[in-house]
């Protein structure tokens, strides 16, 4: 979550927001930090889904012996994942709406276009949604054998792929249910840039992966270790080859690393998820104690998550043209720390309550 927040503080502090859409070339960086603050928080959504289709399995584990039904279970993950749609477009969308209105025309027009053909957008869909959508299908889909599961993510793999329209065609209009489902872009009155369907593969990664953990608790390292090395492995196979995304590699080394995100290639999610992976696998062996603070974030994330956007969405309007990357860490640095006792008080508060309560799916 605080990684994440470095990517949104460059929107709205900087006025800096890469876009790596199938419609245009990677984009280019100038130096190092400036790729760096981009590509370092593409560990972030496919890690979200993926920690969410673990934890979906854990909760419905530890709900069971608590006497819910397997219906109930299921019940809760179809009302938090929309909620989640809701939050999207009540609570959420306003805090990039502030941030839009507040930053200097001449730099919004700087920005990278959308694919699609530009609209009045009444409904813009983001992460939040694409992750409503995926805790819906794996909630009801989460008993399924691994085999199953790995169909799934292959035919959305699949279907995402064939969707995709060629580059040539990216200023043409693209149907509504193409946008929800496969497409990033925007038309009409829809913008998403997570289209639902791709997004299910990382989750799904995350329901097998918390089935192996819950099987074998003491092998979370050495699992996570393994899988981390065969994603880091296939992204590289796979750019030796020429494969695995819908742009050639530009040259060097941040040229190489430059990966699709919107749709998530192939190479995207080998990547991240494997180093998503490493990263766990190592937290798993070698807790570390200065890491605990990162907790109490980690404990209310969807509170977090709306309360920095909209920490950042009401700074933003000091920032108006933007400013230079020292000075966007040190405001993002700011909003972590003023943010950490308000989330601390919100853990207590939540988990406070019974597990009945509704105050829980927040």
């Amino acid at each position: 979550m605080v990684l994440m927040a470095i990517d949104h503080a460059a929107f709205f502090i900087a006025r800096v927001h890469p876009a790596e859409t199938w419609a245009a070339p990677p984009p280019y960086y100038a130096d190092v930090p400036a790729f760096l603050t981009r590509w370092l928080t593409h560990l972030c959504a496919p890690g979200f889904f993926m920690l969410m289709g673990i934890g979906l399995v854990w909760f419905a584990e530890s709900r069971g012996p608590a006497g819910w039904s397997s219906g109930r279970i299921t019940r809760f993950f179809v009302t938090r994942g929309a909620m989640l749609l809701l939050v999207q477009h009540v609570l959420e969308n306003p805090a990039w709406l502030l941030g839009l209105a507040s930053m200097d025309p001449t730099v919004g027009a700087a920005q990278p276009g959308l694919p699609g053909v530009p609209a009045n957008v009444m409904l813009a869909f983001a992460v939040l949604s694409a992750l409503g959508i995926a805790m819906i299908f794996w909630g009801m889909c989460r008993r399924l054998p691994l085999w199953a599961i790995g169909a799934v993510c292959g035919v959305a793999f699949w279907l995402s792929r064939v969707m995709l329209p060629d580059i040539s065609e990216s200023a043409e209009a693209i149907p509504v249910w193409k946008l929800l489902l496969f497409v990033p872009g925007q038309g009409g009155i829809v913008q998403n840039m997570y289209p639902w369907v791709i997004w299910l593969v990382p989750a799904g990664v995350g329901v097998a992966l918390g089935r192996v953990f819950l099987r074998e608790p003491q092998r979370v390292s050495a699992v996570a270790a393994a899988a981390a090395v065969v994603g880091v492995t296939t992204f590289v196979m796979m750019r030796l080859a020429g494969l695995g995304d819908v742009h050639t590699p530009a040259d060097g080394v941040m040229g190489w690393l430059s990966v699709t995100k919107y749709p998530p290639s192939e190479s995207f999610l080998a990547l991240m998820l494997g180093l998503d992976l490493a990263i766990i696998a190592a937290l798993s062996k070698w807790p570390s104690r200065w890491l605990a603070p990162l907790g109490v974030f980690g404990r209310v994330p969807f509170f977090f998550y709306l309360a920095h956007l909209w920490a950042f969405g009401v700074l933003s309007w000091a920032f108006p043209s933007g400013t230079s990357f020292a000075v966007m860490y040190l405001v993002w640095a700011v909003v972590i720390a003023a943010l950490y006792p308000a989330c601390a008080a919100y853990a207590r508060f939540k988990f406070g309550k019974p597990s009945t309560s509704a105050w829980r799916i927040f």
